[in-house]
């Protein structure tokens, strides 16, 4: 067996499956809930408009939970040798090709909306900095200012930090080597209650950086998203039963509905009910034949490549309706949503294709270009 292989054969395609949720619920995030939102506000209907506008939302806690899960497992489990300056190298190499490839994108439909003709979708760029500075700036992926050319592209930024932190993560967590629900417990109870300390200390003390009131997606939201981070490392390092999982989902419903009275509680509540699911999956083989289906597995190993591009697509497609269509009417939102999320997904698989599979390891649908080809996808993964 070689090593491209090995690599196959060692990866959770399910976890694949898990990955293409996150990237549909932040597609849908991004394309239709606001609007939904808005909408279920205007009639009375509030309570069900926050929930799916923080529901979709929650892609982002999700991929943050896999991320620990999927990065950790084999250094939690002494299957690879953790070396830091290889472990930086591949990181690098596995997101930033990607990355750069979408922010020339980015910034070009940036300096299109600001050059050509205006229009009302076009007043939200006057802050955008097109300088070779900024894109200097946006392009080590950190930021500070929360200026972006695609505003999805925050919560990447937050990724970067537990990257950075993972050799830390490692050695500490090598002296945890026995299970301990006790220990555990402390260590999650801690991390959320330091979490939610930095969130009023930095809202009251310094909202320049952190609000809780505002929306600054700039690096310092790292904060709102350490016990996702946590938990996934734990899925890495321990296999937790059912009842372990089952805590986990009941406690995340208690602080989502907690959320009502202290708004960041959500990003934790769901983080764990999402590490419960992760611990379903582990276990039950109903949810695995669900989630490592073959266009699940399709669309979850090229949900970084849409995570990167889809808002400037959205971004390219607003303006370009925006110059035919004079207001944002109900023929707007239908022409805009539709081409925006069709245009999104063809331009995924283009980034995918030549840059993002040729940087990846343990894809199984990577020769697989479009996505109904079920048999072909079937009889590929039999191989």
């Amino acid at each position: 067996m070689n090593n491209a292989q090995a690599s196959t054969k060692d990866r959770f395609h399910f976890l694949d499956g898990l990955r293409a949720i996150a990237s549909i619920l932040v597609l849908i995030h991004h394309s239709l809930s606001s609007g939904i939102t808005k909408y279920l506000h205007s009639i009375n209907f509030s309570r069900l408009g926050d929930f799916i506008y923080f529901f979709t939302q929650s892609g982002v806690a999700l991929f943050f939970v896999l991320s620990g899960v999927v990065l950790l497992r084999p250094y939690m489990r002494n299957q690879r040798e953790f070396k830091a300056l290889e472990y930086f190298y591949r990181r690098i190499k596995r997101i930033y090709p990607p990355y750069f490839v979408a922010l020339i994108f980015g910034y070009l439909v940036i300096v299109l909306i600001k050059s050509g003709p205006h229009t009302y979708y076009s007043d939200i760029w006057k802050w955008s900095d097109t300088s070779l500075i900024a894109f200097l700036k946006q392009s080590i992926i950190v930021n500070f200012n929360s200026q972006y050319y695609n505003l999805a592209w925050w919560s990447l930024q937050i990724e970067v930090v537990f990257y950075i932190l993972v050799p830390a993560f490692v050695f500490v967590f090598s002296f945890n080597k026995n299970y301990n629900i006790a220990r555990i417990s402390l260590v999650l109870l801690t991390t959320m209650i330091v979490s939610y300390s930095l969130q009023l200390f930095l809202s009251n003390n310094y909202p320049q950086f952190y609000s809780n009131n505002s929306v600054s997606l700039n690096v310092y939201r790292f904060i709102d998203y350490p016990i996702c981070f946590i938990l996934g490392i734990y899925l890495a390092k321990f296999d937790f039963d059912n009842y372990v999982g089952s805590a986990f989902s009941i406690l995340g419903l208690i602080l989502i509905f907690g959320s009502k009275t202290y708004v960041p509680l959500i990003n934790s509540g769901y983080g764990f009910l999402y590490a419960g699911i992760i611990i379903f999956a582990f276990k039950s083989v109903k949810i695995r034949s669900f989630l490592d289906t073959p266009i699940m597995i399709w669309l979850g190993e090229r949900s970084y490549s849409l995570f990167l591009i889809h808002f400037s697509v959205f971004y390219l497609v607003d303006y370009c309706c925006s110059l035919f269509i004079p207001d944002r009417n109900i023929y707007y939102g239908f022409f805009t949503r539709s081409i925006g999320i069709v245009l999104a997904f063809f331009c995924a698989i283009l980034l995918f294709n030549f840059i993002e599979r040729k940087q990846a390891r343990g894809l199984i649908t990577d020769k697989i270009f479009w996505p109904w080809n079920i048999k072909k996808l079937n009889n590929h993964i039999k191989e």
